[in-house]
């Protein structure tokens, strides 16, 4: 059997998505899930696997318990936020369908939250977001989902306003050549 590498990002990604896991399986003295997680998991290496998790736990980043002979592991705040810096490296919007709308994002986010300001701006560039002012950026694609993610991420929901629209009046033919010429 070939064995893949496991990570970190992969153990925590599995145990946020599985939630509670049965056990009747050991791997070095860390229950391990049955069911849908040993199917997630059943190429990757089992020490490694069980190495993880130790870890894991020693980080406070996930827990687990033993209830009704099943094992239970949960994702702690903590092991939330790694999954966030791990989705945020990621987070892209290119490939998502046009849909013939503009999304507008305009903020106002206060002097004393400037690092979230900033990174946030830097990140919509980095999404290759217009940017019309300091504190607007358009794009052709949807975003809510991701525009949901960063605002949670920096804690800024209450400074940001997404806007969809069927066209922008100034520039719209510039802005949008430019986004096709970039693809």
């Amino acid at each position: 059997m070939n064995e893949e590498k496991v990570t970190t990002k992969d153990v925590l990604k599995i145990i946020a998505v599985s939630g509670i896991v049965a056990a009747s399986m050991i791997i070095p003295t860390v229950p391990m899930a049955a069911g849908a997680v040993y199917k997630a998991w059943k190429n990757f290496n089992k020490k490694d696997i069980g190495r993880i998790i130790k870890r894991l736990e020693k980080q406070e980043m996930i827990s687990y318990q033993e209830k009704d002979g099943k094992i239970i592991f949960e994702i702690t705040e903590k092991g939330k936020h790694r999954l966030l810096e791990y989705d945020f490296e990621n987070l892209d919007i290119k490939k998502k369908k046009l849909d013939g709308k503009w999304r507008l994002v305009i903020f106002d986010i206060p002097e004393d939250k400037k690092v979230s300001r900033d990174a946030f701006r830097k990140k919509l560039l980095q999404m290759e977001f217009i940017r019309l002012q300091d504190s607007v950026f358009a794009t052709c694609y949807p975003c809510k989902k991701e525009i949901d993610f960063l605002v949670h991420y920096f804690g800024i929901s209450d400074f940001i306003t997404l806007i969809k629209v069927d066209q922008i009046e100034r520039g719209e033919k510039l802005i949008f050549k430019k986004i096709l010429m970039d693809d």
